[in-house]
């Protein structure tokens, strides 16, 4: 017997299939398109992520390039930067940070850039104006100006006081150009040209410079490699290539890069996976079940293809032929829909990941792997039915009415006759395998709805601003927000100051928060910290502490005020408030390493500026302060000591405020707002935060999740509606001759149309029950496991979205079969009772 392998016939047949089910068509090309815009939105959101924070950790980090190499004498920079490995490079001299009082609040770096060091430092192309050519001409940027008071006039003088080897200057310059400065930019840089460096720093001796941390005169060489990959690995070669070995030049990697080459942690792969399975398993249910209805309506047509010699894999190509074909119409669509869809929710995205630039990809794997598993979940949506198709043999296929084979299951009777909602019930579940297609279809979309809600509901605004602010304000020092506080500088918070706020209407009591840096002797515990079993990448800190037997520490004085935000975050001891204002008890924060040093009870001995010894006794350990409970700098200290500001004031001779915190009654908040800012206007040093600012990142970080999270709900309840609509119409289209002959024996129109109507509602309620039973505790470990973390989400039980849900799918389930009745039921009985013949 020799296989007939027809191509042509095949592709003709497909065809003429497809123009003869033109509803089937309208679903399937339906379905494609959504499966395709979920699977395009997430591909375009995942990609455009990568890229924006990629983007955006540049722009924090102030520059483009793939790493570099620091602190260069002019002999070292010639050597290197003729190695083969080296794309491409630019220089960055430094000269001295400017120090005018209104710059205090950012750090102005003065170097002299060369022009590929300004375009990777995203200076170059300048807003307007050019490069720095003469001695004195020099290019800002627009945050600089504006801290200045200055305008973006070019032409205009402008001085900056600096210092270099301990000799200050103070240098007019004149304005040659400017850039777009970035606020998430760690600093700003003052570009001065290649003649003043040669003028003024022609003496310095570079390698002193390196000696004595200045780095004034020194070169910072920035490269571009061949690819961002193993860069580390690139940058060490190219030292050893040159002669110098590791350690002797400092070398540093671009952080937007650190995850490139590197290996994927599956915490962070698990999450996408089962995403993208969500999604397949969504577009499977409608693909499948419309394939499958399909198929068994056209049984017949078939098994008389395969009586004339049509084979079994021609059938299977006949069938997934069509849905190449639909799959052709349907995924541009979704590709060009998806990438629009996740354009508008990329910038929702980032904002719960708190990065404030957004890069839109383009890369083609967001088109070719978006198509890519929308046919891939075609091709395995439709096998099993065209399986099904091609092991049918011809004469079961011609005996098929699309009733199940009940086997020698007992005929049920009944003593008060036929009910129609028992009819609806047993004919919801002839069709197992539909019924659980349509049923998971439509609880997929209300448990992810539900969810998502439950996120949002849970998120606590009190919690989050618990994190963030104590207080309605808090007003500090500028370098107290820019983590480099120093209680010797003359700070910008004095008591004059907050005697003044202390004062003003609205105002609910000041509290102040002082700090000091000492050093206490270490303990035999504090010793361990240096053995192996401590896992710190500050091993050589840690030995020096030991070596010289001494550890600088934070000491802070806390106003009775604010007794009640250091007490929230006790998790050893208590705080009695009346023993803590004797002055002879102190509150300890744990230390940078995460070890307890000290206990409950124990005592800690700390000399004063006249030179006696205080001992205090612990009463109680604190643990995950927030940011405006300590100090910014990063020391490296065994532990933080909280006492009373009373006992702090007699302790030191340097009362040195590090921020104060004050409640204002709401009606006053604007006035205190507008106050505060004129007070910087005059103290350019100072700054402060307001409750309100954290408010408005709460808010939108939960329209973030609203927008995010509803869309792809509405997307995937969009799927099981159609699957629901397509289930209903193809179910009545082939049960016309059933129906036919039930209206034979006397079943009214009415009737009829009821009991379909009973069908669809016992899909809703059977969804609903599916959905309370499965789905809640589903939805209560999904969201658990992703949310439980979150500092500021507690989680309460909801269903009010499934409920608020069940009306309306309710009145689907009711109009729709009702509607899809009213098709057939204009053709006669006799018709369709022929179409049995």
């Amino acid at each position: 017997m020799y296989e007939n392998n027809n191509k042509a016939i095949v592709k003709k047949l497909a065809k003429r299939s497809i123009k003869t089910n033109r509803m089937r068509n309208v679903f399937a090309v339906l379905a494609i398109i959504l499966t395709t815009v979920l699977f395009t939105t997430v591909f375009t959101i995942g990609i455009s992520m990568v890229k924006s924070i990629e983007y955006s950790i540049m722009r924090q980090v102030g520059s483009s390039d793939h790493g570099g190499f620091k602190y260069l004498t002019t002999e070292e920079y010639e050597i290197i930067k003729k190695h083969k490995t080296i794309k491409e490079y630019g220089i960055t001299v430094p000269v001295a940070l400017a120090e005018n009082p209104e710059l205090a609040k950012r750090q102005i770096e003065i170097s002299y850039i060369d022009e590929n060091g300004a375009k990777y430092r995203f200076i170059s192309p300048l807003h307007k104006g050019n490069m720095p050519k003469r001695e004195n001409e020099i290019v800002l940027d627009t945050i600089t100006l504006d801290m200045l008071g200055l305008g973006y006039e070019l032409g205009q003088d402008i001085t900056l006081d600096y210092s270099i080897n301990g000799k200050d200057y103070s240098k007019k310059f004149v304005l040659t150009g400017y850039y777009e400065g970035d606020i998430v930019s760690m600093a700003s840089s003052a570009c001065v040209s290649k003649e003043f460096i040669e003028k003024n720093l022609s003496e310095i001796d570079q390698k002193r410079s390196k000696e004595d941390g200045s780095y004034t005169g020194t070169i910072l060489l920035d490269v571009m490699l061949n690819n961002k990959f193993n860069i580390e690995e690139k940058l060490l070669k190219i030292l050893y290539d040159s002669g110098f070995e590791e350690g002797s030049i400092s070398y540093g990697i671009n952080w937007a890069y650190m995850g490139s080459g590197s290996s994927i942690e599956l915490s962070n792969i698990i999450p996408l996976v089962g995403l993208l399975l969500l999604i397949m398993l969504s577009g499977y249910l409608i693909i499948y079940n419309l394939f499958y209805i399909s198929v068994v309506k056209d049984i017949r047509f078939y098994g008389l293809l395969k009586t004339i010699g049509t084979t079994s894999s021609q059938l299977k190509r006949l069938i997934i032929k069509q849905a190449m074909i639909l799959s052709f119409i349907g995924v541009p669509f979704g590709l060009a829909m998806g990438y629009l869809v996740g354009i508008i929710l990329l910038p929702y995205v980032l904002q719960i990941l708190t990065f404030s630039h957004s890069a839109i990809s383009i890369n083609p794997i967001i088109f070719v792997g978006s198509a890519l598993f929308s046919i891939i979940t075609v091709l395995v949506s439709c096998h099993k039915p065209a399986r099904y198709a091609a092991k049918t043999s011809p004469m079961e296929a011609v005996r098929y009415t699309g009733l199940s084979n009940y086997g020698n299951k007992k005929t049920k009777k009944s003593g008060k006759g036929v009910r129609l909602y028992k009819m609806a019930f047993s004919n919801v579940f002839r069709n197992k395998k539909k019924a659980f297609v349509v049923i998971v279809s439509l609880s997929l979309s209300m448990i992810l709805l539900n969810s998502v809600y439950t996120i949002v509901s849970g998120f606590d605004m009190d919690k989050y601003l618990s994190g963030q602010a104590g207080t309605d304000f808090t007003i500090g020092d500028a370098t107290f927000y820019r983590w480099r506080f120093e209680e010797e500088n003359s700070n910008a918070v004095t008591e004059e100051l907050c005697n003044e706020i202390e004062q003003l209407a609205g105002v609910e009591g000041v509290g102040k928060l002082y700090n000091k840096q000492v050093i206490i002797p270490t303990t035999g515990e504090m010793e361990l910290l240096a053995k192996d079993e401590v896992e710190t990448e500050d091993k050589s800190i840690l030995e020096g502490i030991i070596r010289n037997k001494e550890i600088w520490i934070d000491m802070y004085g806390i106003d009775n005020i604010l007794y009640p935000l250091l007490n929230e975050y006790i998790i050893h001891g208590e705080f009695d408030d009346e023993l803590f204002k004797t002055g002879n008890y102190a509150v300890i924060y744990k230390g940078l390493w995460d070890i307890n040093i000290y206990d409950i009870g124990d005592k800690i001995n700390i000399l004063s500026d006249e030179g006696q010894n205080k001992e205090y006794t612990i009463m109680a350990i604190v643990d995950r302060l927030p940011l405006y409970m300590y100090s910014g700098k990063v020391i490296v200290g065994a532990v933080n000591i909280y006492i009373p500001s009373e006992e702090y004031t007699r302790y030191t001779d340097n009362i040195s405020i590090m921020t104060a915190l004050f409640n204002v009654e709401d009606e006053y908040i604007p006035n205190m707002d507008q106050y505060i800012q004129n007070k910087i206007k005059e103290i350019p040093t100072l700054d402060y935060r307001s409750k309100a600012v954290y408010e408005q990142e709460y808010n939108d970080m939960v329209n973030t999740y609203n927008a995010v999270g509803y869309t792809l709900s509405l997307i995937i309840g969009l799927i099981g509606i159609l699957n629901f609509i397509n289930v209903m119409i193809t179910s009545i289209i082939s049960r016309r001759q059933e129906f036919a002959t039930m209206q034979s024996i006397g079943m009214t129109n009415k009737q009829l149309r009821k009991m379909l109507i009973f069908e669809g509602l016992y899909y809703a309620l059977i969804t609903f029950a599916v959905v309370l039973v499965i789905g809640i505790p589903i939805i209560y470990f999904g969201v658990n496991s992703y949310a439980g973390g979150m500092s500021f989400f507690s989680y309460h039980f909801t269903i009010l979205p499934i409920f608020i849900c069940m009306p309306i799918l309710i009145v689907i389930s009711g109009i729709i079969p009702a509607l899809c009745f009213t098709n057939i039921k204009n053709i006669s009985v006799v018709e369709r009772l022929r179409e049995i013949e």
